[in-house]
């Protein structure tokens, strides 16, 4: 059976090689390694042509065409199958995902089956259904995977070029060649801006240490990586049991890495435990500058606590990168004056941006009355982006909802109010080369 999973051009990404579609080259090891000589499989790259008129045509047949779909990737991606179709009639086209996972009747008539939730399990009953005629609309995996069950990703499935590259890290070490890699899943959070609750919420599972050495290590062998960026929710686990383990084994590999973490809950000892393991930055979730938001988002998290956590950071040789939201629920004009002396105050190294997108999945998107927001009913997906302008200025942002001028929690700000602060703001990080 001649298998090939399809990623999506990603054109909306500024620079869509700089992380490594990890969901599916771990899927498409297990596949090989738990079917052999029964399946032929590949990747089948759509990132490498863009600007390609009919997209069709650089696609091999094959006989099962498998897809993660996210929801800013589905319209591409379910008009795609469609063309296929009518290339290559007797393929059968399989898809999971988040948007998948959240939406799973609207995604069923795209496809001959799909796969809610993890798939690791499900994706090796289905292809043995294939192969038996037996192949059934839904699957779902109903306990939650133990990840050392399974071996790390390979990266033979992409060209070498698109395993590593430089730039991955902060300065100083943006020359390190680096890839990505994920340690676990979950998160105990429930940011009602975030749209991977259906599949992040619960115990966070980690790798063992083992297999993050055994990983690490592979990297290094293979592709001669320095440094690694580690993709995991909290790359600094908040539970010390599982956060002294894991950083001790990263230190065994000696490479240079950057993460993220919560900006709360996180002790010296585990922040000394990490730069001794190699850690040379850390990204933070702030989202906004004003306790009031903060609340209101169900962020829970203390700004002055988010204060301590960078400077500890700091003094102990590790940079941060701020990630704030504009757009939230709270916000009113001074949104742009607290966000700025936020980051005067803390100096992190650098500061992502976002406009705040109501994701199919998160709490702003299922329930939007609750905070007086409107969706927009006549914006595809293909337009739920969530940041613009971060090195061209040409750019221009655009929201997906507008709130009413009275929401359950006040006055709210118009579209193009929040637009123009966004804007300026964006603008003051370019020129003071903050932006990521």
């Amino acid at each position: 059976m001649n298998i090939g999973f399809i990623l999506s051009t990603s054109r909306q990404d500024h620079d869509p090689f700089r992380n490594q579609p990890l969901s599916a080259l771990y899927l498409l090891t297990i596949i090989e390694e738990k079917l052999g000589s029964r399946v032929n499989v590949s990747l089948i790259d759509l990132r490498i042509y863009p600007d390609t008129p009919d997209i069709t045509t650089v696609i091999p047949e094959k006989d099962v065409y498998l897809y993660s779909v996210t929801s800013l990737e589905s319209v591409e991606l379910f008009s795609l199958v469609s063309d296929l179709r009518r290339k290559y009639p007797n393929a059968k086209h399989i898809a999971g995902g988040p948007h998948i996972t959240i939406d799973p009747e609207g995604s069923k008539p795209h496809f001959d089956a799909i796969v809610t939730g993890e798939g690791e399990e499900s994706i090796i009953q289905l292809i043995c259904d294939i192969e038996k005629k037996q192949l059934k609309d839904v699957y779902r995996q109903e306990k939650l995977l133990d990840l050392n069950r399974y071996s790390y990703p390979l990266r033979k499935f992409l060209p070498d070029k698109y395993v590593v590259g430089k730039g991955l890290l902060d300065s100083p070490h943006k020359e390190l060649l680096a890839t990505t890699a994920v340690f676990s899943r979950g998160c105990p959070f429930n940011c009602y801006f975030c749209a991977n609750k259906h599949l992040m919420l619960g115990p966070v599972r980690y790798r063992s240490p083992k297999l993050v050495v055994d990983e690490i290590n592979y990297l290094k062998r293979e592709y001669g990586i320095q440094a690694l960026a580690i993709k995991d929710d909290n790359s600094i686990p908040l539970d010390k049991k599982a956060a002294i383990p894991f950083l001790e084994a990263i230190a065994k590999t000696g490479i240079q890495w950057r993460g993220q973490s919560r900006a709360n809950g996180i002790s010296e000892d585990m922040v000394i435990l990490a730069k001794e393991s190699g850690c040379t930055d850390i990204a933070i979730g702030i989202e906004s500058a004003s306790t009031r938001v903060l609340d209101l988002i169900n962020k829970r998290l203390d700004l002055d606590k988010a204060r301590e956590y960078i400077s500890l950071l700091r003094r102990h040789g590790i940079g941060t990168r701020l990630h704030f939201i504009l757009g939230l629920p709270g916000e009113d004009e001074s949104i742009a004056e607290k966000t700025m002396a936020f980051i005067n105050e803390t100096s992190p190294r650098s500061v992502l941006l976002s406009l705040l997108v109501p994701r199919p999945g998160s709490e702003f998107y299922e329930n939007p009355q609750k905070f007086g927001m409107n969706l927009y009913s006549d914006v595809g997906f293909d337009k739920y982006q969530s940041t613009f302008g971060r090195f061209e200025e040409s750019e221009k942002p655009h929201l997906v909802f507008k709130y009413d001028s009275q929401t359950p929690w006040g006055k709210a700000m118009a579209p193009d109010q929040i637009i123009s602060i966004y804007t300026q703001l964006q603008a003051v990080l370019r020129e003071r080369q903050l932006n990521f």
